[in-house]
């Protein structure tokens, strides 16, 4: 029989099965977001994706699905490319502008990093207090997926429960505790009279241009100093989605060739892209496939839970406490330290590091609800926007590449 013959007989026999399943796994991860968005953030998308899954698994859909739906093997070549599209998500100019506030989200993470991994390991073996510390110290569902993906490898899955429990409840844990501390500094500020008025206009500077007249520093050339590698009119979906699957490919290599492995150098490639020019601004919305990605690592989670069992997860609830008081504890301690060091606010740092805890878009959502519960009016709340979001934003953003940039550095070496 010739190939397409072959394909042909096993669609007929798999074909709708694998329809089918490609769409509960769809329909699990939409209905996921559903939830979030109905609650507003309070059942984090994670936690519902994953909650429905082991809902319909124990209702009798088949753990094999994900795999059959084709999604969970594509999720394992997606991810990287996912991993490459996020650090593509902020301007190299507001990282300049706000380089204080970047190097109090790095302390605030090795802090946090520090406190959870050597008290937690003392306490949990430092193996588990470090799976746990990546998803609480920064790096959130990111930083767990590289863990989980790393366990599942490498061989030690009982390691994969912890930061999939962190995972799926950080939001709902954190984002209570950040709008608490963010009121709190509010209140005082207000006390102390120190709400920043609204700032005057300012002549806007002329704009620099470049060949194909378009900004410097802007989403479509995010680079300061160089201009697009890709002129405007050959930027399709299929070209974004071509430069990064290059970065993928050249972390990959560099990875192996250096032995720092392909997750540390995709996240040093990805940033050097963003300023060289080589990317624009936000890679995996130009694909248009953000959605079929997302799917296909969610599925790719759905197979790692397979591999659980409620005994293991029930195992992983002390550790899940000591992580969570730890990790919080740090980052609240390694922002105020940071600020004092830099000449800023220890208060605002420790507001500005908590978000790390629960990441995006929890941290925009915190600071945009609490500065509109707590002004009297629009212009007290725009003033106290601008003085929150932007340390608040950067120090989140930035604070957790730094934690992805340790955790692929020291996971060859701390889950040999």
């Amino acid at each position: 029989l010739s190939i397409r013959r072959q394909r042909q007989i096993v669609y007929k026999r798999q074909g709708m099965e694998m329809i089918v399943a490609f769409t509960a796994c769809v329909l699990l991860v939409a209905l996921g977001d559903i939830l979030s968005i109905a609650s507003r953030a309070k059942i984090p998308a994670m936690a519902g994706i994953i909650l429905l899954y082991l809902a319909a698994t124990a209702l009798g859909m088949p753990r094999d699905w994900p795999t059959l739906s084709g999604l969970a093997p594509l999720g394992d070549l997606m991810f990287p490319v996912f991993v490459a599209a996020v650090t593509t998500n902020i301007l190299p100019r507001d990282v300049v502008r706000q380089w204080k506030f970047i190097l109090i989200g790095c302390i605030a993470v090795g802090v946090s990093m520090l406190v959870t991994v050597l008290a937690g390991g003392a306490l949990l073996g430092f193996s588990t207090a470090f799976s746990g510390a990546v998803v609480t110290c920064g790096g959130a569902f990111t930083g767990g997926m590289l863990v989980m993906d790393h366990a599942r490898e490498t061989g030690p899955t009982e390691l994969v429960a912890l930061p999939l429990l962190l995972a799926m409840t950080i939001d709902a844990i954190g984002q209570p505790i950040g709008s608490l501390v963010t009121k709190r500094y509010i209140s005082r500020l207000k006390k102390n009279g120190g709400v920043p008025a609204a700032q005057s206009s300012q002549p806007r500077q002329e704009e620099r241009l470049n060949r194909y007249h378009q900004p410097y520093s802007s989403p479509e050339n995010p680079s300061p100093f160089f201009t697009a590698w890709v002129p405007p009119k050959y930027e399709t979906e299929a070209v974004a989605l071509f430069q990064l699957a290059v970065t993928v490919l050249l972390a990959t290599w560099l990875g192996e060739l250096t032995g720092l492995g392909w997750a540390f150098m995709l996240v040093l490639i990805g940033l050097a892209g963003n300023f060289l020019g080589f990317f624009r601004l936000n890679m995996l919305q130009r694909t248009a496939s953000s959605g079929i990605i997302m799917c296909s690592i969610f599925a790719m989670v759905f197979e790692m839970l397979n591999d659980l069992s409620w005994e293991l997860v029930i195992d992983q609830l002390l550790p899940f406490l000591v992580v969570v008081v730890l990790g919080l504890a740090g980052l609240l301690l390694g922002g105020a330290l940071g600020a004092k060091l830099l000449g800023c606010d220890p208060f605002l740092g420790a507001v500005a590091s908590i978000g790390l805890f629960y990441f995006f878009p929890g941290v925009q959502n915190i600071v945009t609800e609490v500065c509109r519960s707590c002004a009297e009016g629009e212009e007290e709340y725009a003033a106290l926007y601008r003085h929150l979001a932007p340390p608040a934003i950067i120090t989140a953003f930035m604070g957790s590449r730094f934690c992805l940039l340790l955790t692929a550095l020291l996971l060859p070496v701390v889950l040999p």
